[in-house]
């Protein structure tokens, strides 16, 4: 099998990876965060119907703006089970509903609550200390669940 690799890097693409996007005007400035699926897919949560949604990480990386940085964040464990629950459960997420604090609504959802779950349903990790209130994306970036790989910049 070939290796698949981030854009421009030599760093694989794992299972389970979360991707953090920074705030600003490509994440509407509120920030972002994605996991990549069993398939190397990325899953999110997004406004819209449905809400789940999934692209390329080339599509992924394409819709940023000059200057934008995400980082890559791994976990310690679970992370292919986590991947394996985003991508069996994303077509139940209908609706992008940020007031939706319930961790075991999963049509009700956003971006950060989506990879929680995963987490949470998939893995038996939690990665938030509190699962029923709201969750942002920076959350995901500052847990010590989560390790940071790398910081991309789009030049």
């Amino acid at each position: 099998m070939t290796k698949i690799t981030y854009p421009f890097t030599n760093i694989p693409m794992q299972a389970g990876d979360i991707l953090y996007s920074t705030i600003g005007r490509s994440t509407y400035y509120v920030g972002h965060s994605v996991i990549v699926g069993t398939d190397y897919l990325i899953k999110e949560s997004i406004p819209g119907k449905p809400s789940g949604h999934t692209l390329t990480i080339e599509q992924f990386w394409g819709r940023h703006n000059k200057g934008d940085k995400f980082t890559l964040l791994r976990a310690n464990k679970g992370a292919k089970e986590a991947a394996a629950w985003a991508t069996d459960n994303l077509d139940k997420v209908q609706d992008y509903f940020v007031g939706n604090v319930d961790i075991s609504n999963v049509e009700k959802n956003y971006c950060s609550k989506f990879i929680v779950q995963a987490y949470y349903y998939g893995a038996n990790v939690k990665l938030a200390k509190w699962l029923n209130r709201f969750i942002s994306p920076q959350y995901l970036k500052r847990t010590r669940k989560l390790k940071k790989v790398a910081v991309f910049s789009i030049e």
